[in-house]
């Protein structure tokens, strides 16, 4: 009797085993449009790169102090990028960024700000990005080594 009590155990778990597998193998599959995750979309449009490369920024200060800046790209992106900045800025706040390896200049929107760590998010009108194109290492860009 007791064996039989333990092969109708391990039925039943075989049983929840293979319900489990098939929840399992139901979940990975692709999600339609009626699921709950539909109303989710990424912001960013692009793919980001960890790219050292530098830069020249010209705005005005809050108390509208025009100053200009020689400084660098941590993350950047077709629609933008992540800067070292020293320079008072806020959000919403229009900038002139200049990228010092191709000489092309594009007016930028700060989209946030980490005062404790001088970096700035910048993001363009439109996705730009040829903006970060064309690093010429033996110009000045040697100066500023790319990492990932």
């Amino acid at each position: 009797m007791l064996a039989l009590d333990v092969r109708e155990d391990m039925s039943r778990i075989f049983e929840a085993l293979r319900r489990a597998g098939l929840l399992r193998a139901k979940r990975k599959e692709p999600k339609t449009a009626d699921t709950s995750d539909a109303g989710y979309s990424d912001r960013r449009t692009t793919g980001r790169i960890h790219v050292r490369i530098p830069l020249f920024v010209y705005g005005h200060t809050p108390d509208g102090n025009p100053f200009y800046e020689e400084t660098y790209s941590i993350v950047v992106n077709g629609a933008g990028g992540l800067i070292s900045i020293t320079s008072d800025v806020r959000p919403g706040q229009r900038l002139v960024v200049t990228n010092e390896a191709n000489d092309q200049s594009l007016e930028c929107v700060v989209v946030s700000v980490e005062p404790h760590r001088s970096h700035i998010a910048l993001k363009f009108p439109a996705p730009t990005p040829q903006f970060w194109r064309d690093l010429e290492i033996g110009k000045s860009a040697g100066r500023f080594p790319t990492f990932r």
